[in-house]
């Protein structure tokens, strides 16, 4: 297994991986035209979107999306992890494991880097016991939205 940096060439791969992601945890049907749309510009962003995908044989079998946002209370980086999948076939074997430990040495090398956060769905008990296993915890913080599209 090799985990690397995604690339404009992985957008499709990225795009249907999330669109089993939104199916599969929240039983939402996503307009895939409309995400493929936001992996590109994200993968045009820089420092403020890294995606990350893990391969075997050349085909792409899991993914992550780390986004930055600054923290004035840590006077560092925060890092969300967004958008985690890996394909059916290959879970329960370190997929994500590798693609999280990855992802925070490149934090950790850094050196301004303070916190890595995720949201998952306060039903989802796989996931919520996974991320638990890989060290994260929860911080009692409910996140709330406004949809600016729904004005």
């Amino acid at each position: 297994m090799r985990i690397r940096t995604a690339t404009v060439a992985d957008a499709n791969i990225l795009t249907e991986f999330n669109c089993r992601l939104a199916q599969e945890t929240e039983n939402k049907t996503l307009d895939a035209s409309v995400v493929l749309s936001g992996v590109q510009r994200g993968l045009q962003q820089g420092d403020e979107v890294s995606y990350f995908v893990a391969e075997v044989d050349g085909d792409v079998i899991g993914q992550l999306l780390l986004t930055r946002e600054w923290s004035d209370w840590r006077d560092g980086w925060m890092y969300w992890l967004q958008s985690v999948y890996v394909h059916a076939d290959f879970r329960g074997q370190g997929v994500l494991r590798k693609l999280v430990e990855h992802v925070k040495q490149i934090l950790r090398d850094r050196g301004d880097v303070s916190l890595l956060r995720l949201y998952v769905e306060e039903e989802n008990e796989a996931a919520i016991a996974t991320y638990s296993r890989l060290g994260f915890v929860d911080p009692s913080y409910r996140v709330m939205e406004f949809t600016l599209d729904d004005e």
